[in-house]
């Protein structure tokens, strides 16, 4: 038994989801409630005792064992939710390196230092320095109350006056350097952050982790400036306004992306708080793994300027620029409509009227916002609508190049049905047959050759010969050992993966580009999992006899299958135990409407899941054996 085996075996699931879902009810064999992590009315989330397992059968649609429910009550990464359960439990884990102590207690050191850093900034927009500050901070329509709830302050226009006042807390410079609050020149260090107003940022737990800047100077440039990438602060993984949006994201089932630190504070100070932004930049899959832990309803708020715009549609080549740069990729339309497709999310857009921005309109009208995030269009209509906008439907050539542009997204949808609506969408716009849009999609789609069918696999099984990894373990070999696999591979979800080593196994992949440079820190169950996972491969499974064109669709194919593994795994029991506690109703004699609904129900989802499944093989004929 592994410790995080020991961990699971030590708690009691009911127990622990009881001190956070007080509502939790024993029905049955099983305990149920309302949801804690989306709003409902009819209670849909299950507590297995007997398999250490909960469940939500409703909007999220989700479940796990107790450490990925304290995760995600808490708002933890794994490692987190691991120590945490542990402590509870009375295990103590492996202990932490001398090399991991430095690192907590250098963690800890920039923090405080941000702190102080923002009592330092607050202190000066009420002071003589920041006058014009505050009075910007007015005009823009911020309050007194606001302006303090936020911290918003102000960086005097000096060049060591923050350094001056944080060396005489007896902060280091290496602090000041490492936290980004202050640069190297010529004479010293001196302050990064001058004669702007400055927005605190802190992370969904509420640590200070960086800061944004306002240039007050007409002249001065740029107009935002971020703290660079620290220990702390990644503006690739950070979503401003998380610590307060997150918890009414939960209540609302519902966030609202926007790009910059004035929409957020506007809207929240007219009374819509599911807000977050991303601070100006495409979002990132980092930013969409993030929201998924409130909720898988995402609306994206752009401005009229740029919500049609030639960037916006085009994106950011994912591979290229995070290969090359070392940047967390950007989702592109494409890479939004498969996160929203594989997870099951519900990712909508908004344009706002021309010359509004969030900030301007929710100011002056609220209301109109509200009545706009209510009309949120599909990522996949909104892009339809912007390419038609710019499409002269009289030219042929126009409409072919408006079906170029569309086919990547159309051809991201797996689900079948929607996939058709889109194919005749787009069939109807460019005055063509559905044929002829449909050679578009599966252009270049050849079959792989490289991987056998399952009927191969199952004879060279039958004679004797090595037999196929896992599904988990047939995933995690093309992440580990195919670079091609890494843009499809991190919009997955932690969740893909039931099996907990497999799933830190995952986590540690998606952190480290390069697992080799960072063994020390793994566990030694991952450590080991990760040897097994490279030396798997086989004639029957070789990852890298497969053909890189066919690596990403490989990865979307089996993570898939594994959820509809999972879910028909998880619905079996919960429709058993409904429909024994409906036969037992009807022994005695009463009658159970809501039971029967319940069952019903279920039975539904069984079927749509098994139709689901079977029409994966026609995915499994074409390469990966079935998982």
């Amino acid at each position: 038994m592994t410790t995080i085996d020991q961990v699971k075996d030590q708690l009691d699931l009911v127990e622990v989801v009881r001190g956070y879902v007080p509502a939790l009810k024993k029905s049955g064999r099983t305990w149920k409630s309302p949801c804690p992590f989306h709003s409902e009315r009819t209670p849909s989330f299950v507590v297995d005792p007997d398999r250490g397992t909960w469940h939500c059968f409703g909007a999220c649609a989700t479940g796990g064992d107790v450490i990925e429910f304290v995760r995600r009550i808490e708002h933890l990464d794994f490692r987190e939710a691991l120590q945490r359960c542990a402590e509870r439990a009375g295990i103590e884990l492996r202990p932490p390196s001398a090399r991991e102590v430095r690192e907590r207690e250098a963690h800890e050191r920039l923090l405080r230092a941000n702190e102080a850093a923002a009592v330092y900034f607050q202190a000066a927009i009420h002071g003589p320095s920041g006058a014009a500050a505050l009075t910007y901070a007015k005009k823009r329509g911020l309050d007194a109350a606001t302006v303090q709830a936020w911290q918003i302050g102000y960086a005097p226009d000096e060049w060591h006056g923050l350094v001056e006042h944080l060396r005489a807390r007896g902060f280091t410079d290496a602090d000041l350097r490492d936290a980004g609050l202050a640069i190297d020149g010529d004479r010293g260090l001196y302050d990064r952050f001058r004669d702007r107003l400055i927005f605190p940022t802190r992370d969904g737990r509420g640590r200070l982790i960086g800061f944004g800047a306002r240039a007050l100077a007409a002249d001065q440039d740029p107009k935002y400036l971020n703290t660079p990438q620290t220990p702390l602060f990644d503006k690739s993984g950070t979503l401003y306004g998380l610590d307060r949006a997150g918890e009414e994201a939960r209540r609302a089932d519902r966030m609202v992306v926007v790009e910059g630190y004035m929409d957020v504070i506007a809207c929240h100070q007219a009374g819509i708080r599911n807000v977050v932004a991303s601070m100006g930049t495409s979002i990132t899959d980092r930013q969409m793994t993030l929201l998924q832990r409130y909720t898988h309803n995402v609306v994206l708020m752009l401005d009229a300027d740029n919500a049609g715009s030639e960037a916006t549609l085009r994106g950011v080549e994912v591979a290229a620029g995070a290969a090359e740069h070392g940047l967390a990729p950007t989702v592109d339309w494409r890479g939004l409509v498969s996160y929203q497709d594989v997870l099951k999310a519900d990712i909508r857009v908004i344009a706002l009227p021309d010359g509004e921005d969030p900030d301007s309109l929710v100011r002056s009208d609220p209301d109109r916002v509200r009545a706009l995030l209510g009309a949120a269009k599909p990522v996949a209509d909104h892009l339809f609508d912007a390419v038609s906008a710019t499409t002269d439907f009289a030219d042929p050539r126009a409409r072919s190049r408006a079906l170029e542009a569309l086919a990547p997204t159309v051809a991201a949808v797996t689900d079948p049905v929607v996939r058709a609506h889109y194919v005749q969408k787009m069939a109807r716009m460019a005055q063509v047959d559905e044929r002829t849009v449909l050679a578009l999609l599966n252009r270049g789609r050849a079959r792989p050759a490289a991987v056998p069918s399952p009927r191969d696999v199952a004879q060279a099984a039958a004679h004797g010969a090595s037999t196929t990894p896992d599904g988990e373990t047939q995933l995690l070999q093309l992440l580990v050992l195919r670079s091609e696999a890494r843009p499809a591979g991190r919009i997955l979800d932690p969740d893909t993966f039931e099996d907990t080593t497999n799933r830190l196994l995952f986590e540690a992949w998606r952190e480290f580009r390069e697992l080799d440079e960072h063994l020390d820190e793994l566990d030694d169950d991952v450590r080991a999992r990760l040897d097994a996972v490279r030396g798997l491969a086989n004639g029957i499974w070789d990852p890298d006899a497969i053909d890189a064109k066919f690596v990403e669709p490989r990865v979307s194919e089996i993570a898939e299958r594994l959820r509809l593994r999972r879910a028909q795994a998880r619905l079996l029991p919960a429709a058993v135990a409904v429909a024994t506690d409906l036969a037992a109703s009807r022994r005695s004699g009463s009658s159970d409407d809501g039971l029967v609904a319940e069952f019903d129900e279920l039975h539904q989802r069984q079927r749509a899941l098994s139709r689901r499944a079977r029409g994966g093989a026609a995915v499994e004929s074409e390469g990966a054996p079935a998982v």
